[in-house]
């Protein structure tokens, strides 16, 4: 199935992993929150698929009568289609869909165990690989000030090799414009290098850290590691 119906699903899960890693109590149960919001998109957008997409047939009537109701949305799920979602339990979704209630209503000074926010990030990743065919794996590392450090350092590790490959002597005056006419990097890449690095030293040497900053960084770090590693 094409992996656009569960857009929203995923931007949902992707919202939860920026704050799974973080250790604060309102990051649990932001976390725990979205990964909820994320179930009930999938099963709202899979029971309102055309049977042409999703392979089963729901009644309009049906789907009316459980707009309302979380419980009634769940059973209509496993209905049509708990045959795709083999080892996960519909209970335990809907335990877990009031635990999210009681953060959402309760919220402040309210945390969740993290082995809870983990099993149910687990069951969200299963529903959309159940029932649109995406996959999502684990969650990203945390944007840290550490992991910045280790991805420019792979990044450098990478950057170099892909340079020797070419036979290109990075202390020569213009090794800039041999890796962009080889192909090891395009301009935005360079860009990208700079900024990072001016990033990287900001932070490293400053007494105060910039959060937005670094996980902007990170996320930049991420993307170019991946072009200079791809063969």
């Amino acid at each position: 199935m094409e992996n656009t119906w569960a857009s929203g699903a995923v931007e949902l899960l992707k919202h939860a992993d920026s704050h799974i890693h973080l250790e604060t109590a309102f990051d649990r149960r932001i976390a725990f929150i979205s990964i909820d919001n994320s179930v009930e998109t999938s099963i709202r957008t899979f029971l309102s698929l055309p049977k042409s997409k999703s392979g089963v047939s729901v009644k309009r009537k049906d789907l009316e009568g459980a707009e309302n109701s979380f419980p009634r949305l769940l059973a209509l799920l496993w209905q049509n289609a708990g045959s795709r979602l083999t080892g996960v339990d519909e209970a335990d979704i809907e335990h877990y869909h009031r635990i999210r209630n009681k953060l959402y209503h309760d919220g402040t000074g309210l945390s969740v165990d993290e082995q809870y926010l983990r099993a149910y990030r687990q069951i969200a990743v299963l529903m959309l690989k159940n029932l649109f065919g995406v996959a999502m794996g684990d969650p990203r590392p945390a944007p840290t000030l550490e992991r910045l450090i280790v991805l420019w350092n792979k990044i450098e590790e990478a950057f170099n090799a892909r340079l020797k490959k070419e036979g290109i002597d990075r202390g020569h005056t213009f090794f800039w414009e041999d890796a962009m006419k080889s192909g090891v990097l395009a301009s935005e890449d360079i860009k990208s290098l700079t900024e990072l690095r001016m990033i990287r030293n900001k932070n490293v040497h400053s007494s105060t850290l910039d959060v937005n900053q670094i996980s902007y960084a990170v996320d930049l770090a991420e993307k170019l590691l991946e072009k200079l590693t791809d063969d």
